[in-house]
């Protein structure tokens, strides 16, 4: 089985149990993003992203993620904003 398909499938499930792990939602956005499933992935990255607390890098992983996501969407708008996003946290790191 493709290891993204996998991963995919594993963080879906998982989330079911711990839905306020925010690790989850970024592997299941990652994986639907090599998937080319951008609006999967958008979904679970807006979630996902309001769970991250005090923690500016895994912050920035979401905007970078949401950004391909986006981009892959043809939301070139939206994925310039979040790529922004997440240059100005990893300046602050």
């Amino acid at each position: 089985m493709n290891k993204n398909v996998e991963a995919e499938k594993l963080s879906r499930e998982t989330l079911e149990l711990y839905p306020a792990q925010s690790i989850l939602y970024l592997i299941n956005g990652v994986a639907n993003n090599k998937l080319n499933q951008p609006k999967k992935a958008i979904e679970s990255l807006e979630m996902g992203a309001d769970f991250v607390v005090d923690d500016s890098k895994m912050l920035s992983d979401f905007y970078i993620q949401m950004s391909i996501a986006y981009k892959q969407n043809n939301n070139i708008t939206k994925s310039e904003a979040f790529a922004k996003k997440a240059e100005a946290l990893s300046k602050q790191q």
